[in-house]
């Protein structure tokens, strides 16, 4: 019987493996792995800091996946053999004939000093019932949010949490005296929705009476205070978004290139080792522009359901799907009951071509069965 190695059970995991089920049925072994027990997005941590929602409501078992005929392991990946498709899960090696690897992106306060000495990180689990308490006990001040790195998981989600900020804080009563802010490292706003989406984003923030800039480099963090390269920066509470770099297991595989991602063809997700496949937020496509592909939950997925399509063709001898065509879409959420859609064709040249959408009460609804849907179809009702 022939086996898929799926390493990471994230968006693009889940669908690789989900996929795969539904496509070639119970004559193929799905063996999905993942350090974690449990499944939630990433959109769950800004619900939990601003009351919306829990992490823990929006979380299912990966164990479930059994009732699909998924054979879910739970384990660290300690080494991958790209040449054998081949990974040691907890000193245990188990091979394949097609290997995929989903591991995604870490966190990394680390690597900005005093960035987790003096800050919180929304972007890592453990961090978030801390800021929430700090939220609680906050009464106004200089609440700040800096993008201290980059890349980072889902590029808007920064203006997210300020917006959704800025309505917590009024529900309040608090807004009228709090100095919140918002700064990224980056040129602009938002590069990967070019100029005329980031400069929508700034009209969003300054409707608001949100302070924002770009093009400040944090060096340092200090109590009550961040360095930038020029300037600094004075707040009661900081949330900083660090730079992601992936696993230290797949800087270890010899497939990654520039600054330790995989490399891969943005057209099929492969590595160029034969049955060798990446996809999501551990891989680094670039394009047209020079800009990296965004790491978003939905390029994951959709890269997924095109590697698990490959797969399946592989195997039954059909034609190969279509090239995985670089489009995507994310909700930008303004508020509890209204967001903003961003559609993107980031293959585009000479740049990605990217579309914003009005707010709307809709979009607000739509994230929401966004969530709701994909939980079901991983998991089951």
């Amino acid at each position: 019987m022939a086996r898929t190695l799926i390493l990471g059970a994230g968006f693009g995991g889940l669908t690789v493996a989900t996929e795969l089920r539904r496509l070639l049925g119970e004559g193929h072994e799905v063996v999905l792995v993942d350090r974690r027990e449990r499944f939630f997005m990433g959109l769950r941590k800004l619900w939990e800091v601003v009351g919306i929602g829990t992490m823990d409501e929006g979380s299912r078992p990966r164990e479930l996946l059994a009732e699909r005929g998924i054979r879910f392991r739970q384990g660290r990946v300690t080494a991958i053999d790209p040449g054998q498709r081949a990974a040691s899960i907890e000193g245990e090696t188990v091979d394949a004939d097609h290997l995929v690897i989903a591991l995604g992106a870490e966190p990394r306060s680390d690597l900005v000093p005093g960035l987790g000495e003096h800050g919180f990180d929304a972007w890592a689990r453990p961090s978030i019932p801390r800021l929430r308490d700090a939220l609680e006990a906050f009464d106004g001040g200089r609440l700040a949010i800096v993008i201290a790195g980059v890349p980072y998981k889902c590029p808007p989600a920064p203006y997210e949490l300020t917006m959704l900020l800025d309505e917590w804080l009024r529900e309040r009563g608090l807004r009228d005296r709090t100095e919140l802010s918002v700064s990224t490292m980056q040129p602009i706003l938002l590069p990967n929705a070019g100029k005329e989406g980031s400069a929508w984003i700034g009209e969003q923030l300054a409707s608001r009476g949100i302070a924002h800039a770009a093009g400040r480099k944090v060096e340092r963090v200090e109590e009550g205070r961040v360095v930038f390269a020029e300037g600094e920066l004075e707040f009661d509470l900081l949330i900083g978004v660090p730079p992601h770099r992936p696993p230290a297991v797949v800087e270890d595989s010899g497939l990654t290139g520039e600054f330790g991602w995989i490399g891969v063809d943005q057209e099929t997700l492969e590595t160029g080792r034969d049955g060798v496949f990446a996809i999501g937020d551990v891989t680094q496509i670039k394009l047209a522009n020079g800009l990296p592909m965004p790491k978003a939950g939905i390029i994951a997925e959709l890269e997924g359901a095109r590697v698990a399509a490959a797969i399946a063709a592989q195997l039954s001898g059909d034609p190969p799907p279509p090239p995985f065509d670089g489009s995507g879409y994310c909700f930008i959420e303004m508020g509890k009951s209204t967001a903003s859609l961003v559609e993107g064709e980031f293959f585009a040249e000479p740049e990605p071509s990217v579309v914003v959408r009005e707010p709307s009460a809709s979009h607000a609804e739509e994230k929401h069965r966004f969530e709701a849907e994909r939980l079901e179809r991983w998991f089951g009702g």
